[in-house]
């Protein structure tokens, strides 16, 4: 039997946990039932995806169009502070989105459709949840789609309608299948499947590079970090007012912010270096940018920080810290308290409250053998729950479900 043909479709703001999660995917299908085949939207993915896949895949860029309800004018006009109505300002965002479903989604599933055409595939995996372009391109070519919702999703009419064309949904967490409930997609076309790691990569045991010396940090230094793209909602800015509030109970502490802003997002990258000299403490602070060695850095800190301040979808960097045995201090609120249990194998703090979280932080660092607790238990379930193994086995079921289902309504 020849393998089945699949058609993966990244479509995210920039290089993240979805593209690297993609990868675990990949690098661990069973190539001798599933062929794939992958379609971004960003170069840096296609760039990423070609470095660390561990079989040759195609690759395309092939760039959605930029949709009305993304101008910075509609955005003016119906934002919270804007003069209009709040029924007009919805109002306007029905309209752009409709209108958006022709200039943007329609368009780009017909790029899809070129790049797909040749290649017979037989199945397509929406890597980044709804999407109306992956909906139109499965009704184009008459193929199950199957859609990795990675968090909440806007409730419309319209947006109702068009789950329905979804063959199978999975969940990345039991907070994103709530939002799917919401959407009314009958559980029996739901799966709940967590991101993977690569355990080869994320591995406690194994010896990591010592990349404390590069960045200037002594050994007598605690080291804390948080890693993530660079927007508003990952909470930097709670962040650094915790390391602010930290300092005056550890003053040797150093910081670490990993990541990069989106494309666009270059200004926020700015408040937050001015936030930290305004904070005082540009001297504790180093931005590193975006890394490539992940795991390497979390092997490097003493406790590792989520403090999003909107519910996290799942938080797969959490997971990772887990595995690298490095206690976590994470917010109270979505997918972050599926993966720690509290006091057990990480510590929960209220989200947007850095003085919590300054808090947390200071209490691992004066109790060592707590950390130290902490981290084994963590190491531990991260291993057990986490696997790229099970995770490529349940969407491998998910997979088969779809073809299945999809063959008997023709």
């Amino acid at each position: 039997m020849f393998p089945r043909r699949v058609l993966f479709i990244e479509n995210s703001i920039g290089l993240s946990g979805s593209t690297m999660s993609l990868t675990t995917l990949l690098n661990s299908l069973d190539r001798s039932r599933f062929e794939p085949c992958i379609a971004v939207s960003r170069p840096e993915q296609a760039a990423y995806l070609r470095e660390h896949l561990q079989e040759p895949a195609p690759v395309a860029l092939i760039v959605p169009g930029r949709g009305i309800k993304q101008r910075v004018w509609l955005k003016r006009l119906t934002e919270a502070g804007s003069p209009l109505p709040r029924g007009l300002r919805h109002g306007l965002l029905r309209v752009a989105g409709l209108l958006d479903l022709a200039v943007v989604a329609l368009p780009y599933a017909l790029r899809l459709r070129a790049f797909a055409r040749n290649r017979r595939i037989d199945l397509i995996h929406q890597n980044n949840g709804f999407d109306f372009g992956a909906v139109f391109l499965a009704r184009m070519v008459r193929k199950p789609l199957v859609a990795y919702q990675r968090g909440d999703e806007w409730n419309s009419p319209l947006v109702r309608w068009f789950a329905r064309r979804v063959t199978r949904f999975v969940a990345n967490s039991q907070a994103t299948k709530r939002s799917l409930d919401a959407l009314e997609v009958p559980a029996d076309r739901m799966s709940v499947v967590y991101p993977p790691l690569d355990l080869d990569v994320f591995d406690a045991a194994r010896s990591p590079r010592d990349v404390r010396k590069a960045f200037g940090i002594q050994t007598n230094e605690p080291c804390i970090g948080m890693v993530g793209i660079l927007m508003p909602w990952k909470g930097q800015r709670v962040f650094l007012k915790a390391i602010r509030r930290l300092v005056e109970r550890v003053p040797r502490v150093r910081a670490l912010v990993i990541g990069a802003p989106p494309p666009g997002g270059e200004a926020y990258e700015r408040e937050l270096i001015q936030l930290a000299c305004d904070l005082g403490i540009e001297d504790r602070v180093i931005f590193t940018g975006f890394r490539s060695d992940v795991a390497d850095l979390l092997a490097s800190l003493d406790v590792f920080v989520h403090a999003s301040v909107e519910p996290e979808p799942f938080g797969r960097v959490i997971a990772e810290a887990m595995a690298m045995g490095c206690p976590v201090v994470a917010v109270a609120a979505g997918g972050p308290m599926e993966i720690i249990e509290d006091g057990r194998s990480g510590l929960l703090v209220a989200p947007g409250d850095d003085e919590a979280l300054a808090a947390g932080l200071a209490r691992l660092l004066e109790d060592p053998d707590l950390a130290e607790r902490m981290a084994v238990q963590a190491a531990h379930e991260a291993v057990e729950r986490f696997s790229a193994k099970a995770h490529v086995g349940l969407i491998e079921g998910v997979y088969d479900s779809a073809l299945e289902e999809y063959s008997a309504r023709r």
